[in-house]
């Protein structure tokens, strides 16, 4: 039978095992992703001068053309230049308050005036 300083000193080996394992797969997940998000960044940047490229010459050169020359299918292109815009949307009504009570928000009722299903009836 395993003493007690056995059994903590098999536990901590187990423990220091898993520990380095554990310490190892977070620094490698860490690095790439930081590396990711720098070649992320990168991409935007390129595809920001590419769609400046684009737009500042169109007077000259069209998309189609562009594809042509660089074999950079058009759609591609229009990708880039579209991610470039603004996205509008319709403008939507803002959602009531849900704060409010029902009540609050319908018109207020006259002071003094029946209900109609009320007019007639004693």
């Amino acid at each position: 039978m395993a003493t007690t300083d056995d059994i903590a000193r098999r536990v901590e080996e187990a423990d220091s095992a898993r520990s380095a394992r554990r310490t190892t797969a977070a620094q490698l997940v860490g690095e790439l992703a930081r590396e990711r998000r720098a070649v992320v960044q990168r991409l935007a940047d390129i595809d920001q001068q590419i769609g400046e490229a684009i737009t500042s010459n169109t007077d000259v050169i069209d998309v189609e053309e562009l594809a042509a020359f660089t074999d950079v299918p058009a759609t591609d292109l229009a990708q880039i230049l579209e991610a470039r815009r603004p996205a509008r949307g319709r403008r939507r009504r803002s959602a009531p308050d849900p704060r409010m009570s029902k009540a609050d928000r319908e018109p207020a009722a006259v002071v003094g005036a029946a209900a109609p299903e009320a007019a007639g009836k004693p």
